[in-house]
């Protein structure tokens, strides 16, 4: 009975979680490549953030080539936050210390919705043309479409996902 109790408590908890990263089902129909590693936030996949605060994304890349930088919160709402940055093989953080605004240093602020985020590292090997992909609010399924349709103009191509939670101040 104690393991019954358990397994219940794991598998909701389990089921808070958002489901992120992409199977091999999709990485075989999609033709990926394992160009991307170690993609997570600053305070590791699934970190917590309060409303207002900073989040980075490290990730490395074993070749050179162009990467777009999506979000999808919780309602579905779908954000592109990077789109066709070129950069050479190696570590690399969003954003870019290069990255300026009227301001200075261009960051990434955590903004409502509560809970968790899905952020989706796409690879190219040439620019990507579509401008027209993730806009408003999108299904699972419509996210991945979204993503196939992107990454479908390129010979060589990769996905990475992970995710955070916006939490209460």
């Amino acid at each position: 009975m104690r393991f019954l109790g358990l397994s219940l408590v794991l598998l909701l908890l389990v089921g808070c979680a958002p489901q992120v990263g992409i199977g091999e089902k999709e990485r075989r129909e999609w033709g990926l490549q394992p160009i991307i590693g170690e993609f997570a936030p600053d305070r590791g996949e699934g970190g917590k953030y309060k409303l207002r605060e900073r989040v980075f994304f490290s990730f490395t890349l074993s070749q050179p080539g162009y990467v777009t930088l999506v979000t999808m919160d919780a309602d579905g709402t779908t954000v592109v936050l990077e789109r066709n940055v070129q950069l050479p093989a190696g570590r690399h953080t969003f954003p870019l210390a290069t990255d300026r605004n009227a301001q200075g240093q261009a960051t990434y602020l955590v903004v409502p919705p509560l809970g968790p985020s899905r952020f989706r590292l796409l690879y190219t090997n040439t620019p990507a043309t579509n401008r027209e992909l993730f806009r408003g609010k999108l299904s699972n399924d419509e996210f991945n479409r979204h993503t196939q349709a992107y990454l479908s103009g390129a010979t060589v191509r990769d996905v990475a996902e992970t995710w955070m939670e916006a939490v209460p101040q």
